[in-house]
């Protein structure tokens, strides 16, 4: 939301650049031009979406690229942690606390036959 954004921009050195992508939550956040020409930085938005319909082609290399990078063991995601669907209330107060690495799965079935 409005706050993180307001502090990235803090944050950013002379000539840095944020890329927003989205707003979790909260207000959504405004930007006085001249902040922009005092500290000499680059705010621009990307909507993944419009990559998709309008360059897919780009958007096949680009996560062929992606692959290539997980495959070459350059990636390492984090390991989901997973939940029997009754287990819910645990698996709530983990991403409450925000004490989850990776996401959260609740899974319907667990324990059982899907």
């Amino acid at each position: 939301g409005g706050d993180i954004f307001d502090a990235a921009i803090r944050a950013l050195s002379w000539g840095g650049r944020l890329v927003v992508i989205g707003f979790a939550a909260g207000r959504i956040p405004t930007i006085k031009a001249n902040y922009l020409l005092l500290k000499n930085i680059e705010v621009s938005g990307l909507q993944i979406s419009d990559y998709r319909k309008r360059m897919p082609d780009r958007m096949a290399e680009c996560i062929g690229d992606i692959f290539a990078l997980y495959d070459a063991g350059a990636l390492r995601p984090l390991p989901a942690t997973t939940f029997a669907l009754a287990d819910f209330a645990e698996a709530l107060q983990l991403v409450r606390t925000r004490k989850a690495d990776g996401r959260v799965v609740l899974l319907p079935h667990a324990g059982g036959a899907p």
